[in-house]
């Protein structure tokens, strides 16, 4: 009968812990909190019925029982790394990306006919979420992220920088007679979660006279479905909005805009090297988004 053994992320945890000698960088390593590292440590001290940590205020350091235990989670968790990239390189073929779904929607999926047109021998999976995931964890080649291109763990490249400005649909901005910034107090604003129009107006140095408010939408992707729609006026994203005005279906209103807080970038993990089809993918995107700023 096989013996019991503790669950296989609190070792994670404790090699990280152990190598760190420090709970808030073994946290930021494994994207949780140094809460939940205390938690885990503790419940795999109680499992082994010894202290594994002497801690003091600043750091830890590994008992004799740690150190015995180091030495075999060390070479296990390592067996189990080179076990992975064997595995994965048996099937080079593979690639699996995660992408917000705004940006899946929007921008990245009238693209990706060209990549898989090209490279038909790829078995791609696309996983649309607003959540960060753990790259390592849940065997992602790339991760489409927002921000400001600082993740623990992953490499970032940046693909391109994000502006904000008004858009409606060629109807509705006829109907509205809409010909600047200042005929949008007879138009219904619409918006998303990303940015207020109060804050956008702010920043533009622009001070309307009324504002009337209306859907708003926890998806951005959403929010330029109802302005092709012509439901109103909605504070476009850049990068979502390109292929809509390129095509005609959205128009600008004004010239102004904002910079964006954050801007895109691709990541992918700093511990594992690309698959061909990964490094096939990293360029293709990086050439494609030079060519698409997305503004």
């Amino acid at each position: 009968m096989r013996k019991p053994l503790p669950p296989m992320h609190t070792l994670r945890t404790f090699e990280a812990l152990a190598r760190a000698r420090n709970f808030a960088r073994a946290a930021e390593e494994l994207h949780l909190t140094a809460s939940a590292v205390s938690h885990q440590i503790k419940a795999l001290e109680s499992f082994y019925a010894t202290k594994l940590f002497q801690r003091n205020r600043r750091d830890v350091a590994l008992t004799t029982a740690g150190s015995k235990l180091l030495e075999v989670v060390g070479n296990v968790l390592e067996q189990l790394a080179e076990v992975g990239e064997s595995l994965r390189a048996r099937d080079g073929s593979r690639l699996s990306i995660t992408a917000p779904p705004s940006l899946a929607s929007r921008w990245l999926m009238p693209r990706l006919g060209a990549f898989m047109a090209t490279h038909p021998h790829i078995e791609l999976k696309l996983h649309a979420t607003p959540a960060l995931q753990d790259l390592d964890e849940d065997e992602c080649d790339f991760g489409l992220r927002y921000g400001k291109g600082r993740w623990a763990g992953l490499h970032s490249e940046k693909l391109f920088d994000e502006a904000l400005f008004p858009v409606a649909s060629r109807t509705y901005a006829a109907d509205k007679k809409i010909r600047g910034l200042s005929d949008l107090k007879s138009c219904l604003l619409l918006r998303d979660d990303f940015r207020s129009w109060e804050d956008w107006f702010a920043q533009v140095g622009h001070r309307p006279d009324r504002m009337t408010y209306g859907p708003s939408f926890s998806d951005s992707a959403l929010l330029m479905q109802a302005a092709e729609a012509g439901q109103g006026v909605a504070l476009a994203r850049s990068a979502l909005a390109a292929d809509a005005i390129a095509a005609g279906s959205l128009i600008r209103i004004g010239k102004l805009s904002a910079p964006a807080p954050g801007a895109y970038y691709l990541v992918s993990s700093s511990r594992r090297p690309d698959s061909p089809s990964a490094a096939l993918f990293r360029q293709w995107l990086l050439d494609t988004a030079r060519r698409s700023s997305g503004v």
